[in-house]
């Protein structure tokens, strides 16, 4: 009997081209033959949240595990069965800080998403992922589990709000800006949950990304591929490089891999 085997995908500029608002055909094709495939399991890793992927609902036929919000929440056959918010006090002072520093920011909750403004350089990065503009409500924090905060500024300030919150991680944006979300949480903890869950070993996973964020489940994950399009620092940790994502990236790591074939 053949090892399951279970594939980890990105979606960002990974499966879904923000740029043509569409995944790939090549992709859909892929990923119908690995769903064809009994002993492959297929799975998200993204730092979406549920209600934002919409944008992949052709596919979402093919998929029952999702890492969501960079590993905060993860669902399997439609049940919540992992959350993690971040302490309510540590929110509080990330707020009272931008604010002192004329930040603007966002928060993402496990059913809504807001901003506490709009402006051109929030709205700039949420176009370049092909994402709707959340509502404003700067209170939202108040009532809600927060997972992930938004900052909308230059990368020149990464380092000073490194420093400033120290006991929570800060990812940075390929566009500008940077998420911000529990010490020690990722997409590589979310991985390390469901391998344990689903039984499969490290060798039998695999992962395709992209960005930033990214990277700790490209360097945990041997059979790890980065796109064509990925960030400098994303290739350096992944073990394979594939094609862009507008020239079929995903099929061709597929199959360079031996998952699929013509």
């Amino acid at each position: 009997m053949a090892e399951k085997k279970i594939i980890f995908f990105d979606i960002d500029r990974t499966l879904y081209d923000p740029d043509t608002r569409s995944i790939p055909d090549s992709t859909k094709e892929a990923l119908k033959i690995l769903h064809d495939n009994p002993n492959i399991e297929i799975a998200i890793a993204t730092g979406r949240a549920f209600y934002m992927l919409h944008i992949i609902q052709e596919i979402m036929e093919y998929i029952n595990i999702f890492v969501l919000i960079n590993g905060q929440i993860i669902m399997k056959d439609g049940k919540t069965i992992f959350r993690n918010p971040i302490d309510k006090n540590k929110v509080l002072n990330v707020v009272n800080t931008f604010n002192e520093n004329n930040v603007k920011y966002g928060f993402l909750g496990e059913f809504d998403e807001t901003l506490n403004i709009v402006d051109e350089k929030g709205k700039e990065a949420f176009e370049l992922v092909d994402m709707k503009l959340p509502r404003i409500d700067p209170h939202f924090y108040q009532d809600n589990d927060i997972f992930q905060m938004w900052a909308f500024s230059d990368k020149s300030c990464h380092g000073k709000f490194k420093k400033e919150f120290s006991e929570m991680q800060l990812v940075s944006w390929l566009g500008g800006g940077f998420d911000l979300l529990s010490k020690g949480m990722s997409k590589k903890e979310g991985i390390k949950r469901i391998l344990e869950l689903e039984g499969i070993p490290l060798e039998d996973s695999y992962a395709f990304g992209d960005g930033d964020n990214d990277i700790e489940m490209l360097d945990y994950i041997p059979n790890s591929v980065a796109m064509g399009n990925a960030s400098k620092q994303a290739k350096e940790h992944a073990t394979y490089h594939t094609d862009d994502i507008k020239n079929d990236g995903v099929y061709k790591g597929l199959k360079m891999l031996g998952l699929i074939n013509d």
